[in-house]
């Protein structure tokens, strides 16, 4: 299963024929891109030139959260993902899987007394991200990338959700413990392979690959979490996408790439309300 990296990356080289991972969106003479996104790089990896193209004609940036915003909530995010009434990992998970948790991080060289006062999902972030920066990986992904450019122009930004909304959606306690360990486990054992499917998909546009290998498993294997990160979310940004895509501006909305695909992706869903919508070259 490889969802938990994919949230938490969130999500090479494309063929020349191949599509992208941006749609034009039109409906009543106005029009807008919304492009997929990864929140992790690294530094071989070159953003196709159709999202540059797309961030030079928009108005507007629009991302899941404000990215500055989000800079700053490092606390909130530490508080939220911190056991506050006295439980602890070993006692929130099965003790088998608390042992293989163990032998684990003495593999890996992760102290294991230093995630006893953290949730499962927390557990996860640090050690999925740890062994991301082993693969060179900058946690400069594709949305900090044009909101540092924004910055730098002047370029109007906005966003669908608070950075309160995105913690409350991805510190679920209705997922159960132990298969966000197993899972988180099993990932990081396979990291460089499942950045360059992340990746690679995203930026060959293979929205078959996004929906087969990553949002199916997470629908089937962590069906709380497909709930509360992905259509939960979706269909709350819904509302705000079609706000922005009535004004007269030119937007350009980034968000990872798993809320674009499938059958209650923000795609489809443009598509069921009239929106015209293209995948670009």
């Amino acid at each position: 299963m490889k969802n938990l990296l994919v949230i938490i990356a969130l999500l090479l080289v494309s063929t020349v024929d191949a599509k992208s991972f941006v749609w034009k969106v039109e409906k009543d003479g106005k029009h807008a891109y919304i492009g997929g996104t990864v929140h992790v790089l690294r530094g071989q990896d070159v953003i196709p030139e159709v999202y540059h193209t797309a961030f030079k004609e928009a108005d507007v940036l629009v991302t899941e959260v404000d990215i500055q915003e989000m800079a700053s909530a490092a606390m909130s995010m530490m508080a939220m993902g911190r056991y506050q009434d006295g439980m602890t990992l070993d006692k929130a998970l099965s003790p088998e899987v608390f042992a293989k948790f163990e032998v684990f991080c003495k593999k890996n060289k992760f102290p294991v007394d230093s995630f006893l006062r953290l949730k499962p999902t927390m557990v996860s972030i640090n050690i999925v991200m740890s062994m991301m920066l082993r693969e060179g990986v900058s946690p400069e992904g594709v949305d900090m990338y044009f909101t540092k450019k924004a910055l730098e122009q002047g370029k109007k930004r906005d966003a669908l959700e608070s950075v309160k909304d995105q913690f409350d959606a991805l510190f679920n306690d209705k997922v159960n413990p132990d298969q966000i360990i197993l899972t988180t486990i099993r990932d990081s054992e396979h990291v460089k392979e499942l950045l360059d499917g992340m990746i690679g998909g995203l930026f060959a546009g293979d929205t078959e690959l996004f929906v087969n290998d990553f949002l199916g498993p997470m629908k089937e294997e962590t069906p709380e979490f497909y709930k509360s990160l992905i259509e939960v979310r979706n269909n709350n940004w819904m509302p705000k996408v079609e706000q922005l895509l009535a004004t007269p501006e030119v937007e350009l909305i980034l968000v990872g790439g798993l809320h674009l695909v499938g059958d209650i992706g923000v795609i489809h869903q443009l598509e069921e309300k009239g929106y015209k919508v293209t995948q670009l070259d």
